[in-house]
């Protein structure tokens, strides 16, 4: 008599699996800038991910500060992140409260998106590796030039220039990569141009 058959064992997981809903990863994203920043991290198309994206109007320490306190009031309330991050500009702030705030941040267990000086160097680096000393002064001025319209702070205007540089995204990170490489040396403070926001970036396009 023929041996009966039986359901490969992959099937029958896969059947299993099938009814089993994925668990998201979650993000809790602090931001220097109040509109900018968290408006371009919310534009970020997620499918197995959630953003929550906040703009503080604070700056280096005083931002992580506030950062720790919006994660224990969140838990407070059973709201737990897998990824935290700050996202803060070096600007004219003394040197070591630039360089304190990344350490205390990495210290209570947030990652930093920070830039030297400021966020919209990480937008220049969509059209050209910029290297050296570049005041933050000069950038609005460049970026209008590059992307033909005039460079504003409002609301939404940080979706905008999500969808508008997205093409040049994998060339932007690129240029970060390139940037640290030359000039890191553990002195972010110091190291002007440059910018982690890639690293961000990068872990946001995991879950897209």
């Amino acid at each position: 008599m023929a041996k009966r058959k039986t359901k490969d064992h992959r099937t029958a997981n896969l059947v299993r699996r099938q009814g089993v809903r994925e668990v998201k990863q979650s993000f809790l994203i602090v931001c220097e800038g109040e509109n900018t920043e968290p408006d371009y991290f919310k534009a970020f198309r997620m499918t197995t991910a959630t953003v929550k994206a906040v703009g503080e109007a604070m700056n280096t320490i005083s931002l992580v500060t506030k950062a720790i306190s919006i994660r224990e009031a969140e838990k407070r309330k059973k709201r737990f992140y897998d990824q935290c991050w700050v996202v803060f500009d070096k600007d004219d702030y003394p040197n070591n409260d630039f360089n304190q705030a990344i350490q205390l941040a990495e210290k209570n267990g947030f990652k930093v998106a920070y830039s030297n000086q400021a966020f919209e160097y990480w937008f220049l680096l969509h059209f050209n590796l910029y290297t050296g000393a570049i005041h933050r002064n000069q950038y609005k001025d460049m970026l209008e030039k590059l992307i033909g319209m005039p460079y504003i702070k409002d609301e939404g205007f940080g979706a905008m220039m999500y969808n508008l540089l997205l093409a040049r995204q994998k060339t932007a990170i690129q240029n970060a990569i390139t940037v640290l490489a030359e000039i890191s040396h553990g002195n972010p403070a110091e190291e002007e141009s440059s910018t982690t926001v890639h690293g961000l970036v990068i872990e946001l396009n995991k879950y897209l």
